[in-house]
C-alpha cells in the first residue's frame, strides 16, 4: 500500500529508534504524578489568545478532570486537510515548550503536550501541559 500520492517505493529508509530515548523521557515525565501543571487558564489562555490573531476565533475553554485543557476556535477562511493542520501547529505553538507533542486525533480534534522535562533549558523544573484543540 501507497504511503502517500506518488509513492512507488512503499517502504521508508530507516526506523526512528534513534528519537526513542527523547520519546521515552517524555512518556516518564507524562507518567509522573503532579506533572500536568495547574491553571492553564493564566499559563497558556493568554498566549493562545495572541497567537489567534484575525486568523483565528476562540470561543471556549475548559479544564477537564483529566488535566487536560480543552479550547475550541474556529477558523476564518476556508482552508482543510493539511493546511488547518499546520495552522494549529503554528497556533499551537505559542505555547510549546522545549518537548512539544501535536497528533491530530480526529477531524477538527488536535492533541498537544508540551512541557519541560528534567535538565532542559531554561532551568525551570520538569512540568508540562495537556491541550486538546477543537477546530469548529
Amino acid at each position: 500500500m501507497r504511503r502517500w500520492d506518488g509513492d512507488e517505493r512503499l517502504t521508508g529508509i530507516a526506523d526512528a529508534s534513534a528519537m526513542e530515548p527523547q520519546v521515552s523521557a517524555l512518556l516518564d515525565a507524562m507518567a509522573r504524578d503532579g506533572w500536568v501543571a495547574e491553571e492553564p487558564e493564566a499559563h497558556l489562555l493568554p498566549h493562545l489568545r495572541r497567537a489567534c490573531g484575525s486568523e483565528w476565533l476562540l470561543t471556549g475553554e475548559r479544564l477537564l478532570d483529566d488535566g487536560v485543557y480543552e479550547v475550541t476556535v474556529s477558523l476564518a477562511g476556508d482552508r482543510e486537510g493539511v493546511h488547518v493542520q499546520r495552522d494549529v501547529i503554528r497556533l499551537l505553538s505559542a505555547i510549546a515548550e522545549s518537548v512539544f507533542f501535536v497528533r491530530q486525533a480526529a477531524p477538527g480534534v488536535f492533541e498537544c503536550v508540551t512541557g519541560v522535562l528534567d535538565g532542559d533549558p531554561p532551568g525551570f523544573k520538569s512540568h508540562g501541559h495537556m491541550v486538546r484543540l477543537i477546530v469548529t
